[in-house]
């Protein structure tokens, strides 16, 4: 059974749709034909899951005459053709002939064993498509290939979550059918198959039987009706329709499962995954074909779903919206961090070896927001252990005033989590226009970052919903880490001490947030009414002081102030007084000791003070512990810990929900002028 937060958070954000590719010779009512049109349903599937999750392949199978735009086209599009095999004999083929009513005909153009000859095998799955417990949905096929694609994924991934559609032919077969679905996660049938497979048309009450049955999780697809969710938690639940103009309704199951599998990899809860599906489907029947969806970026669609789950009153889709969502993501942080030191997949491996063959000597890290501040977080863990020249620069900074006086052999490791930064693009762009090495540090392996970049150092967070960045943080916080590690190590340089300090980290950071919590809640409690709070920090930890601020903005709503702590005896010490909130993050190293003498100065004036250090201080309001043990150029991962709960319980003792945004529009503007790129002219 998927519940909200464990198999959803467990997805690595791979999407594999496994099923079959067709050709379909289209009539539409009208006396319009269009010849050779891709069908099947990995692509109707595909078209969807790549509007909810980062990345999304097929595995099919392709006969000769497959025209080689269709792959190209899916491809341009985002979706991995490269499990698409191709096997000897046509391509199943159909006509598809409409009526003036709606109602369609498929004539079949090639024998009906030509499916079973085509049906996927389970050798077909690639291998490394399992790894990092993905997403992967089983469509319509033959049942015996079902069965052995269902088993083949259980034996070579145990926390896969595997979804399941029905197909005509399992018609008779009901006793075969429920032990299937009893193998998979989601069982997903039509009402009509529903009904032929338990002798009654009831959805209620048939879904209790299958679940009675061992089945763990059923959606059904209701058309019209929308769907209907019953997890064995609590009586099944409705999902509405989304109002839409039917024009080719060929397909709309699929794409159904499709938008759940994708919403699911991308941490929804299944109430929310469905909602998404049936949102995603109302969309691809308002235009004919298998590619209606073509035209729908992510962004869009997901601009489109938030206004019409506003308009419709939903609440399907809340529980993303919460803060809670904050604490669920901040729990998961020990697991991103073990994750992305590890390198499983060999992406910072490769990455350092490349910088190595270019003989890089120069690294800028750039971004925006915790983006930036990752970088910064970063820069020493590369000046220390590679002896490479290191600079964290604001994306805007680097774009407009930096990229003309590059040094020679230059690298710019431009992070984005989203993909998205319009600024971060700008600075990919103007890194190599002026003969630098961009190098894309994103979620988004096929986003406009990534294609802009020479190389992309792919991280893969699961999210949960919509709050404020803290895992994401951490995970990139981490493999800018682990890259300075590698690069250091592909130079020839011992880095085996730190390698072992660096690795232990996830466990720390579990200690950090058990001994925290209670520290962190007090804090919260007593400084829920303050108009602002100031952060310091110094060297790695100014970006873990800036963090800190910025959870306030995006949770709480309060004024969060960030600055050195030296700088703060030159600045904000002249309107700080008895009673003036200020958090110092000040573990283990080179600026503790000034940190000490600012704490003395702000025991003067009487300042309350809430202090983020692994050494307890001689005097504060309120110490938020970190674990010992930990090299000052890492100590922002665990720094970060404390500094995220206290954002979160300032927003939950403030009632605050994620980003109170006014309106939809402001929200939709918000994030166009983030995401807006304009290349401009270097000073």
């Amino acid at each position: 059974m998927i519940s909200a937060a464990t198999k959803s958070m467990n997805s690595a954000g791979r999407v594999v749709i496994i099923g079959n590719l067709t050709i379909d010779d289209v009539v539409r009512a009208d006396g319009t034909v269009r010849m050779a049109s891709p069908g099947g349903n990995v692509i109707h599937a595909a078209m969807a899951a790549r509007l909810w999750a980062p990345t999304v392949g097929i595995v099919t199978r392709r006969g000769e005459d497959l025209p080689d735009e269709i792959l190209t086209t899916l491809s341009d599009l985002g979706v991995d053709v490269g499990a698409v095999r191709a096997v000897p004999g046509p391509t199943v083929r159909s006509w598809v002939i409409y009526e003036h009513d709606g109602r369609r005909w498929f004539l079949p153009r090639t024998g009906r064993d030509r499916a079973l000859e085509v049906a996927v095998q389970p050798l077909d799955i690639p291998d490394d498509w399992l790894l990092g417990n993905p997403v992967i949905h089983v469509a319509a096929m033959p049942l015996a290939a079902a069965g052995a694609v269902v088993d083949h994924i259980r034996s070579r991934s145990a926390g896969a979550v595997i979804s399941l559609d029905t197909h005509e032919d399992w018609s008779g077969h009901a006793s075969q059918v429920i032990e299937l679905a009893r193998r998979v996660d989601v069982f997903v049938p039509s009402r009509e198959e529903l009904t032929e497979l338990v002798g009654y048309d009831d959805p209620p009450r048939a879904c209790k039987a299958l679940r009675g049955a061992g089945v763990p999780t059923v959606v059904v697809k209701l058309g019209a009706d929308g769907a209907l969710v019953d997890t064995g938690e609590r009586p099944a639940v409705p999902i509405d329709a989304y109002l839409s103009k039917v024009v080719d309704a060929t397909g709309a199951g699929d794409t159904f499962c499709g938008a759940l599998a994708g919403a699911l990899a991308s941490g929804h809860p299944l109430h929310a995954a469905v909602q998404r599906g049936a949102a995603t489907a109302a969309w691809a029947i308002e235009n004919f074909g298998s590619l209606s969806l073509a035209a729908l970026s992510p962004e869009a669609a997901c601009r489109r779903f938030d206004i019409q789950a506003d308009a419709t009153g939903s609440d399907a889709s809340a529980p993303p919206y919460e803060i809670d969502v904050m604490a669920r993501e901040i729990a998961m942080i020990p697991e991103v961090i073990a994750t992305h030191v590890a390198d499983t997949a060999g992406h910072v491996r490769r990455t350092a070896r490349l910088l190595v063959e270019h003989d890089i000597e120069h690294v800028f890290l750039v971004g925006c927001g915790d983006s930036y501040f990752a970088g910064l977080a970063a820069a020493l863990a590369f000046q220390r252990h590679t002896g490479i020249h290191a600079r964290a620069v604001h994306a805007l900074e680097f774009a407009r005033y930096q990229a003309r006086y590059l040094p020679p052999r230059s690298v710019v490791v431009c992070v984005s989590f989203s993909g998205k930064v319009g600024r971060t693009i700008e600075a990919a762009v103007q890194a190599r226009r002026f003969g630098a090495m961009a190098v894309a540090l994103t979620n988004d392996q096929n986003g406009r970052l990534a294609r802009t970049a020479d190389h992309v150092l792919p991280i893969e967070v699961p999210t949960l919903g919509f709050s404020p960045g803290t895992s994401t943080y951490l995970g990139m916080v981490a493999t800018l880490n682990d890259l300075a590690l590698r690069w250091a190590s592909e130079r020839g340089i011992e880095v085996s001490s730190a390698r072992t300090e660096l690795d232990a980290i996830p466990g720390l950071a579990a200690q950090t947030l058990a001994a925290c919590a209670g520290a962190c809640e007090k804090a919260a409690l007593s400084l829920s009414n303050e108009p602002w709070i100031t952060f310091l920090g110094g060297g790695p930890n100014e970006g873990s002081a800036k963090f800190g601020a910025a959870k306030l903005f995006e949770g709480p709503q309060q004024l969060g102030v960030s600055t050195n702590i030296e700088e703060w005896a030159h600045e904000e010490y002249f309107v700080s007084s008895a009673g003036t909130p200020v958090v110092v993050v000040a573990p283990s190293g080179a600026s503790r000791d000034r940190a000490d003498e600012i704490l003395a100065e702000l025991e003067f004036i009487a300042a309350r003070t809430i202090v983020v250090s692994d050494v307890a201080p001689t005097a504060a309001e309120v110490h938020l512990p970190m674990s010992q043990g930990v090299c000052e150029e890492f100590s922002p991962l665990l720094a970060a810990l404390p500094l995220s709960l206290l954002g979160f319980h300032l927003a939950e003792t403030r009632g605050k929900r994620s980003y109170n945004f006014p309106s939809e529009a402001a929200k939709v503007e918000h994030y166009d002028t983030i995401h807006r790129l304009v290349i401009g002219e270097p000073a």
